[in-house]
């Protein structure tokens, strides 16, 4: 409807919803092989992004899923965000990956060759913590070294650093009695000592990165698209227009021009 009624104002064009709903359906059956490509790529892939969101269609919450690398971005929809919905998307091929993701639960059920969580997510919760309670500095000191962290990567960008020594810093701060402070203090220090093994693994592989911020760029548009409209009337609206995004997304990936790749699809 919004588009039909862009192509009236702007362009004086009058084409009728029916039109534009065929050349959608079109643009999806078009795509069908570059998507196919784009997951076989994923799956071969060392290092892969995972996110999710909510997405609602036909009146209830289905989830978008993302997996994305440095060069491709698949997004598809699935009927919940628990591990099964990765598991039976990408099968075995989830085993030869390392996985950057947040610390959603359903991530850590899966058999991922490793993880590295995403570290601004923590420096956003720390930087929280800071203001809540700020008669304390435990989460100032978790932030300073997390920083620290990173900054050593951005310092020597092709260099495998030891995580050993980070791990013996963070140590200390994952035992040390916060139970006197701030309970959400403790709730992300044992969040933490749950996920210590995976916070520094971005220093001895210089091809993880240290945040997943790419996969949440590459979800945004269909945030915006839930917040513009509210809903997919269609499961095949819903599939094309995730379809459509992944191919936009790989394209920009490429320095292609997006225009370029829709074009191709008609």
């Amino acid at each position: 409807m919004y588009i039909v009624a862009f192509l009236k104002e702007v362009f004086g064009l009058d084409i009728s919803q029916g039109s534009m709903v065929n050349w959608v359906n079109a643009a999806k059956a078009s795509a069908e092989a570059a998507i196919a490509a784009i997951e076989q790529f994923i799956r071969r892939s060392s290092v892969v992004g995972f996110d999710e969101s909510g997405l609602y269609c036909n009146k209830r919450l289905d989830w978008t899923w993302i997996a994305q690398t440095t060069y491709f971005t698949l997004l598809f929809r699935a009927s919940g965000r628990a591990a099964k919905e990765l598991d039976s998307r990408f099968g075995d091929s989830l085993e030869r990956m390392v996985a950057v993701t947040d610390r959603h639960s359903a991530y850590f059920a899966l058999n991922f060759l490793d993880h590295q969580v995403c570290l601004a997510h923590l420096l956003m919760e720390l930087q929280y913590l800071n203001e809540l309670d700020k008669r304390q500095d435990w989460s100032a000191r978790v932030e300073q070294l997390l920083q620290q962290a990173i900054h050593s990567r951005n310092e020597h960008p092709q260099e495998v650093i030891d995580k050993s020594p980070w791990l013996k810093r963070l140590d200390p701060l994952l035992t040390e009695n916060v139970s006197h402070m701030n309970q959400a203090l403790a709730k992300l220090q044992k969040g933490l000592t749950k996920c210590r093994d995976y916070i520094f693994n971005f220093l001895e592989n210089p091809a993880i990165p240290p945040d997943n911020n790419a996969s949440e760029r590459g979800i945004r548009k269909v945030k915006i698209k839930m917040k513009n409209s509210g809903t997919f009337r269609s499961d095949q609206g819903a599939d094309a227009f995730l379809e459509i995004l992944s191919i936009v997304e790989t394209a920009k990936k490429h320095d292609k021009p997006i225009y370029d790749a829709i074009r191709a699809l008609f």
